[in-house]
């Protein structure tokens, strides 16, 4: 009986470990990677700031930690696929709407969950249920500066809300 029951805890220990997790990158951990064809809110949104050649859209988000002693910035990230590479267009704390004038946290609390927002071409990216992309730091040093991500594609359905995601994290676990 003992023998059973830890077979059948080591396999739910397995099974979770597999289904979630966090994923470290340069500037913490990213906690969440989703793909959504709803588009979130964004405040003070400047259509001219970030001028999209392609009609269909997809959003990304990743929502991450940030170390502690650390800032985050739009312009610390891109997403890259299929040999393009979108930029960040806002960035949040918590559960706040996007603000498109914050472009900058210069020290991250690091109890808070920060949201970047990519904006990507739907008929390239977002086929399928899952998706792996290419986060791409955009400072020095360039040997560390291209880290694979799978995201989650919700199709339409609005991105899950950071108070929602465990600190432990809700991103699939990456295929080997």
């Amino acid at each position: 009986m003992k023998k059973t029951i830890l077979i059948l805890l080591f396999a739910l220990a397995a099974y979770g470990a597999a289904t979630a997790a966090t994923l470290p990158f340069r500037s913490g951990e990213i906690l969440s990677a989703e793909l959504s064809t709803a588009k979130p809110g964004i405040a003070n949104e400047d259509p001219l700031a970030f001028p999209l050649s392609f009609d269909r859209r997809i959003y990304a988000e990743l929502v991450v930690k940030i170390a502690p002693g650390r800032g985050i910035s739009i312009h610390d990230y891109a997403l890259e696929a299929f040999g393009v590479a979108y930029p960040c267009i806002a960035l949040r704390a918590g559960d706040s709407a996007f603000n498109a004038d914050v472009w900058e946290v210069r020290r991250a609390n690091a109890n808070e969950k920060y949201t970047l927002l990519f904006v990507l071409d739907a008929t390239l990216v977002g086929l399928t249920p899952e998706q792996t992309l290419t986060l791409q730091a955009q400072f020095p040093p360039k040997d560390r500066a291209d880290q694979p991500v799978p995201f989650t594609n919700l199709k339409n359905r609005s991105f899950t809300p950071p108070r929602s995601i465990p600190n432990s994290g809700n991103m699939k676990a990456a295929r080997k």
